[in-house]
C-alpha cells in the first residue's frame, strides 16, 4: 500500500475507533434495579462512571494519532507504540465491562437509593462490545503506526522557516533600500509643502 495511503488509514481508524469508544463509554453498561427491601429504584450505570479510564484512554489515543502525524522516524514509532497500547487496554478494560463485578453494582445500587447498602437486580448490557471494537481498532492504528510509521510522509514543511536558503543579492537589497528611502523624501517634501517635481 501507498505509504501516505496507509498513513491516512490508519488515522482514520484511530480516530474512528477513539470516537466510537468514546460514544460507547457514555451510554449504559450495566442497567437494572436498585433494590433494598421494599425500596426500588431504577439504576443504569454508564461505560464512563464504571470504567472511567476508557473514555481518558479514548481522548489520550486522538491525542496520539495526531502526535504520529507531527513526529517522525524514532518518535514516530514510540508514539504509535504507545497508542497501541492505549487501545489494548481500552479492549480489555471493555471486555470486563461485559460482566460487571456485584460489588460494583451494589455500591451503584446503594447510591441510587440513599442508602448504605442495597442489591442490583439486572446486569451489564452490550454496549461494551462497541467499546472493545474502538480499542481494537485504536491498537490496529497504533500497531501500524510502531511498525510502519518511519517510511510515512510527515506533514508538510510549506510553512516552515527555510534554514541555508539563497541569500538575497546585495546589490538587490540596496537598490530596494534607495528607492524606499527616495519615496519617503518625496513625501517629506510634500509634508513641507515643496513640489518634488519641480526640482
Amino acid at each position: 500500500m501507498n505509504p501516505r495511503k496507509e498513513a491516512a488509514a490508519a488515522l482514520l481508524a484511530c480516530l474512528l475507533g477513539a470516537t466510537v469508544t468514546l460514544f460507547a463509554a457514555s451510554r449504559p453498561w450495566a442497567d437494572g434495579q436498585a433494590v433494598q427491601g421494599s425500596l426500588r429504584a431504577p439504576l443504569e450505570v454508564s461505560g464512563g462512571s464504571l470504567a472511567p479510564a476508557v473514555p481518558a484512554l479514548a481522548l489520550a489515543a486522538m491525542a496520539g494519532a495526531l502526535a504520529v502525524l507531527a513526529s517522525r522516524g524514532v518518535v514516530r514509532a514510540v508514539v504509535g507504540s504507545a497508542v497501541l497500547v492505549c487501545g489494548l487496554a481500552v479492549a480489555a478494560l471493555s471486555a470486563l465491562g461485559l460482566s460487571p463485578e456485584a460489588s460494583t453494582l451494589a455500591d451503584r445500587a446503594g447510591d441510587a437509593l440513599g442508602t448504605v447498602s442495597a442489591t442490583a437486580e439486572g446486569g451489564g448490557t452490550g454496549w461494551p462490545w462497541p467499546a472493545l471494537a474502538g480499542g481494537l481498532l485504536i491498537a490496529g492504528a497504533g500497531a501500524a503506526a510502531a511498525l510502519h510509521g518511519r517510511r510515512w510522509p510527515g506533514m508538510s514543511a510549506r510553512y516552515e522557516k527555510p534554514v541555508g536558503g539563497p541569500a538575497a543579492e546585495p546589490s538587490a537589497v540596496a537598490e530596494r533600500t534607495t528607492e524606499g528611502d527616495g519615496a519617503l523624501e518625496q513625501w517629506r517634501a510634500l509634508d513641507r509643502g515643496e513640489d518634488p517635481t519641480l526640482r
